[in-house]
């Protein structure tokens, strides 16, 4: 959608997130195979059928911001607000929007994931922490020995890009809460080097940390359902029937 508005194809998306989409999809297609299989199952199933395709609109909602972040940060030239122009200034407030925008996306679809799993294998995290997040449900799945597989993948991608995160984290809590007294000592020290001219941050360096937050949040998606694709592969194969091979009469 973004793309259409910036005058680009819709298909010139990241080719990470178009693999993970296809793995959803094959996700759900196994899904539906057993409803056929186990008809008792098939109200839950129908659930974490709707909740799996959900994953599809957010991955493109956060692609396309992240993208949209990109795109309007090449047009911004000035290091100071005050030196631009009514145009750039405008494709300033563009690139601020999708990048805050893209920010907020990151978490919001790493808890999204977490209550996807949370639910998907009765982890039950909601017992430890009524309000939980990703990183909860992830040190939750750390006592699941039959997941032990998937929390190793996706302990060694949240530690790989724990730094980045933890920016972010700060970015996005600065967006979406009130004030606090820490933040209220930073903006005392700010203070002490105010000028009247507004220095534009170093954007580039803000996009290779929202990058890497993307990244994590793409690796992390694409080893959930490609695990979730081999459990049910598993799961179809344990129940096939066994055939006993016949020679043929002669």
């Amino acid at each position: 959608m973004l793309r259409r508005l910036l005058g680009q194809q819709d298909d010139e998306g990241n080719e990470q997130v178009q693999r993970i989409i296809g793995l959803i999809d094959r996700y759900c297609r196994l899904l539906r195979v057993r409803y056929e299989d186990d008809l008792a199952a098939n109200e839950p199933i129908y659930r974490i059928e709707a909740w799996a395709s959900g994953f599809k609109d957010s991955l493109n909602e956060l692609e396309q911001s992240q993208h949209a972040a990109e795109w309007f940060s090449l047009k911004v030239k000035k290091q100071f607000e005050e030196e631009m122009d009514e145009d750039e200034r405008a494709d300033y407030q563009c690139h601020v929007y999708f990048y805050k925008n893209a920010i907020v996306r990151v978490f919001s679809l790493l808890d999204k994931l977490g209550y996807f799993l949370n639910e998907l294998y009765g982890l039950r995290t909601e017992r430890v922490k009524q309000r939980y997040s990703f990183f909860t449900v992830l040190r939750q799945m750390k006592e699941a020995t039959n997941l032990a597989e998937l929390y190793l993948e996706m302990q060694e991608i949240k530690t790989e890009y724990k730094d980045p995160l933890n920016v972010l984290r700060n970015k996005r809590n600065t967006e979406i809460h009130y004030i606090n007294v820490e933040m209220l000592d930073d903006l005392l020290q700010t203070r002490k080097h105010f000028t009247r001219a507004n220095h534009v941050e170093d954007l580039q360096r803000n996009l290779n940390l929202l990058n890497q937050g993307c990244m994590m949040v793409y690796r992390t998606m694409e080893t959930v359902f490609a695990y979730c694709i081999r459990r049910l592969e598993d799961h179809a194969t344990k129940k096939l029937p066994q055939r006993n091979e016949q020679r043929p009469n002669r």
